[in-house]
């Protein structure tokens, strides 16, 4: 159960807004392929920058619906900030939207169902947020009931959860290995990106489950080391009774 708790909040951190949309942006960018896309549009974005000083930039020329920039900004920015503003936007629109603002400015798709790009923009939407927030509420608080009828059983429940989530970290560091591995074996620039992702997403769900086996290790440690020399004591106590009574 520690390992499906840990699952769960791995998802829920990764598709919230920040993650959700970092993610989702570097998805975007890789689309579109943004570093030879921008040279050929940038002239374009400032000169509308300029001829509207008081309207937001938006950008029809891409695959992603809702791309909106900030004219103050995008009036004088050189490459770098331009990409990051075009990335914090696709990502924006993506988390909000999900797979539907995979589309131009007419309403048109020109992705395919099955392609990977879409799943993974539909995983990493607002809508999976709640989904994922709903299922680590009910995954921990199973956990703590499982802990609860352990300890009503006299069994120590940090010893369990310190498996689980040791578990977790070997399942998340395959993960990572694997994501690593495809990505740098991958040809297309969004495939490789979206392999990334999964890395990053594992090496969340890695530290998180460190996190735990090291707290779990601590709490089993103290216990261990205070009720210990409790019961040991009791039981030679107990010992020199019956010697006593032989």
């Amino acid at each position: 159960m520690t390992v499906l708790a840990l699952f769960c909040l791995a998802g829920y951190q990764v598709t919230g807004a920040t993650a959700g949309e970092r993610f989702l942006g570097r998805i975007g960018a890789a689309l579109v392929e943004l570093d030879l896309w921008l040279p050929a549009h940038r002239q374009d974005i400032q000169l509308l920058a300029k001829d509207r000083p008081d309207e937001a930039v938006v950008v029809d020329d891409l695959p992603v619906r809702g791309v909106v920039l900030p004219p103050e900004e995008a009036r004088s920015a050189d490459d770098e900030t331009l990409k990051r503003l075009l990335r914090g936007s696709m990502g924006g629109s993506l988390y909000r939207e999900g797979a539907a603002g995979l589309s131009d400015h007419d309403g048109q798709s020109h992705l395919s169902i099955t392609e990977p790009v879409r799943w993974s923009v539909a995983l990493l939407s607002a809508g999976m947020h709640g989904f994922w927030r709903a299922a680590v509420v009910l995954a921990a608080l199973v956990l703590l009931a499982l802990c609860a009828v352990m300890l009503t059983l006299q069994q120590p429940p940090a010893a369990a959860v310190l498996w689980g989530a040791l578990a977790a970290a070997a399942c998340s560091l395959a993960v990572w290995l694997l994501a690593r591995g495809a990505g740098s074996a991958f040809d297309g620039a969004l495939d490789r990106e979206i392999a990334l992702v999964v890395r990053d997403g594992a090496w969340l769900g890695l530290r998180n489950a460190l996190a735990v086996a090291a707290v779990a290790a601590s709490l089993l440690f103290l216990s261990r080391a205070l009720l210990g020399p409790r019961e040991g004591s009791w039981r030679h106590g107990a010992d020199r009774e019956e010697d006593g009574f032989a």
